[in-house]
């Protein structure tokens, strides 16, 4: 048997390698060389295949092939070779159509186009077939006469008018682009998303130019031609929401609310689209819209509730509320909350209406009673309880009641120790401990939450935990770090003058101490606190410049740019920061946050009513 062997091995060198090929090589190896571009080479496979299983794949392949050398003659010799097989199919002369109007045949192309729009039959394939071969072949306008067609051959009222409209599109012809459109939707109204998405897709529709302005004065043209179909209104009001024209969306959605007798429905969703593009003067529109319907019902309650909370945004933002603008607001919290009866639907608004009377109107006692009264509600869940408990801790803290503060912290904390509530309750009571200069205890606490299943609630221990390694020197001298967290409790109470002066006072009598970046940060709260954020952004550029390896440098960054993009309105800046922020410092957990609000500001696609993925700005409290 050894001697053979040699024999062997020389009989399976003389087989034809194509001979010894596993099942599908050929096909491979031709797919291969096509998308490489070396058609000679995948004309020799496909030659083959198309030989042994004449399917409409290898045809197209072959003949692609073909055109590719320019080997027209061998083209035009496939493709009569196939019409011979299947005479009867439209696609075959609209093939040889385009050899021939490749090779400058013009009248000979338009004959066989001729002959495939005779040959087309009645049904849908056959007419979606023709189309999509002209669609092929690049000839746009054959593929609208092939639609046209076979919509007057169909019998069972099938349309084409969303194709016609996608061809209108690929030629630039937004007139009848948007008319093929508004056909559609006239035979059937549940095509509205595919129209939206395509509409979306062919237009900016962010931007008022003349495409949009084609799409408005057809809408209204519609509209007024028949008034008692919605869905050109309800298209018009989708326009404006993508434009954010949110007025000119409230009157129209006004007017489609009184003439159906909708109840306000409508109004309340154009409320919540509204106050998360954060026009809160539409929303206030919206929500006063529905109460002045006077209906008791659902949408009155929530309409009632989104008045008041989105009254509650527009004076609390401001840099600096009246003392009537607050007190008025307060009153209508107390009047709503009286209405509508203390409960889980007014809940929310206690803790609004706590948070105006410790923060804004200096009233803390009441505050405190307020929140009690909250957490006393019969039936109330747990974790809105807890959550109670934590504001209720934080208006002790702004009283100068650490100790009552941390006695509220350590109930949430003990309540739900192994839930994300009950770690943001232990962090706020480390922090009370790191306020009373007991930095070991808040540094045993730390050490537990760094391993918090919240990425926030363990970066923020992991930063407090090295505040106080890094600053505590090796002789244990802590008054340095016991200057830096009375600066900080007295921001928290908002008393400024008085914390920016212990902070002078830390910086003159420790001028090289190792806070100074924290320093600056606190600088940067204070100052952004009291909305002076030309000043704040300059504390940041100083950490940035003076500490460019410190930790806090991504926090930095990532409150550059918000700060640039929301408070100062200068995009251009803020995605400098922001992509800063990405490259050079990929491992920060604030690089999704900058990555969303970079392509917000780049202009990528967004869901409209929908917020990216953000995280609060790091350096807040």
């Amino acid at each position: 048997m050894m001697r053979l062997v040699p024999w062997f091995v020389l009989l399976l060198a003389l087989i034809p390698g194509r001979m010894m090929a596993q099942p599908g090589a050929d096909e491979q190896l031709a797919a291969h060389y096509f998308q490489q571009g070396d058609y000679e080479r995948a004309i020799l496979y496909f030659e083959k295949l198309y030989d042994e299983q004449p399917t409409d794949f290898y045809y197209e392949q072959l003949l692609k092939s073909y055109l590719g050398l320019n080997d027209l003659n061998a083209a035009e010799k496939l493709v009569k070779d196939r019409m011979k097989r299947r005479k009867d199919d439209p696609r075959y002369f609209i093939d040889l159509g385009s050899i021939y109007r490749t090779a400058g045949k013009d009248d000979d192309a338009v004959k066989e186009f001729d002959k495939a729009l005779k040959l087309m039959r009645g049904d849908q394939g056959s007419v979606r077939g023709t189309a999509n071969a002209f669609i092929r072949v690049n000839e746009l306008p054959l593929a609208l006469e092939a639609y046209e067609r076979g919509q007057r051959m169909l019998r069972d009222g099938q349309t084409f008018h969303y194709e016609i409209a996608n061809l209108y599109a690929m030629q630039g012809d937004v007139p009848k682009m948007v008319n093929a459109y508004m056909d559609l939707l006239a035979v059937n109204e549940a095509y509205m998303q595919a129209v939206q998405n395509a509409l979306s897709r062919y237009m900016d529709l962010e931007v008022a130019d003349s495409r949009s302005e084609i799409l408005r004065t057809e809408l209204l043209r519609r509209i007024q031609r028949d008034p008692s179909t919605t869905i050109y209104q309800e298209l018009l009001i989708w326009m404006y929401i993508q434009q954010k024209d949110m007025n000119s969306a409230f009157v129209q959605s006004r007017a489609m609310d009184k003439r159906f007798d909708e109840g306000g429905t409508r109004l309340m969703e154009l409320a919540r689209i509204a106050l998360a593009n954060g026009d809160h003067a539409t929303a206030f529109k919206c929500y006063e819209y529905v109460l002045s319907l006077g209906r008791n019902d659902a949408n009155y309650i929530q309409a009632r509730i989104g008045a008041v909370k989105t009254q509650y945004v527009q004076v609390t933002t401001k840099p600096e509320p009246t003392l009537e603008e607050l007190q008025e607001l307060d009153l209508r919290m107390a009047n709503t909350i009286e209405e509508l009866g203390l409960g889980r639907n007014t809940v929310e608004m206690l803790r609004d209406r706590a948070y105006l009377k410790a923060y804004h109107l200096n009233q803390h006692e009441e505050a405190i009673a307020l929140l009690e009264g909250g957490i006393a509600i019969p039936g109330l869940d747990p974790k809105t309880q807890a959550r109670l408990k934590l504001e209720l801790g934080d208006i002790h803290l702004l009283k100068g009641d650490i100790w009552e503060a941390s006695l509220f912290y350590s109930q949430v904390d003990l309540d739900f120790k192994y839930d994300v509530i009950g770690h943001e309750a232990r962090l706020r009571n480390a922090k009370v401990s790191f306020y009373a200069g007991d930095f070991l205890w808040a540094q045993a606490q730390l050490s537990v939450l760094k391993a918090s299943t919240s990425k926030l609630i363990a970066n923020d221990a992991m930063e407090l935990s090295l505040r106080i390694t890094d600053n505590l020197a090796l002789d244990s001298n802590s008054v340095p770090l016991s200057f830096f967290a009375r600066a900080e409790l007295l921001r928290i109470q908002h008393r400024y003058d008085e914390a920016l002066a212990v902070l002078d006072t830390l910086t003159i009598e420790y001028p090289i101490h190792s806070l100074g970046d924290d320093v600056l940060y606190e600088r940067f709260r204070i100052a952004y606190e009291r909305h002076r954020f030309t000043e704040a952004v300059g504390y940041l550029e100083k950490v940035l410049e003076l500490y460019p390896l410190d930790i806090l440098v991504d926090n930095a960054l990532l409150d550059l740019g918000l700060t640039y993009e929301e408070k100062l309105l200068d995009p251009e800046q803020a995605m400098s920061y922001y992509e800063k922020l990405m490259f050079e410092h990929t491992g920060s957990i604030f690089v999704p946050a900058a990555r969303d609000h970079y392509r917000k500001l780049r202009g990528d696609v967004t869901v409209p009513g929908v917020e990216p993925d953000r995280i609060p700005p790091a350096g807040q409290p």
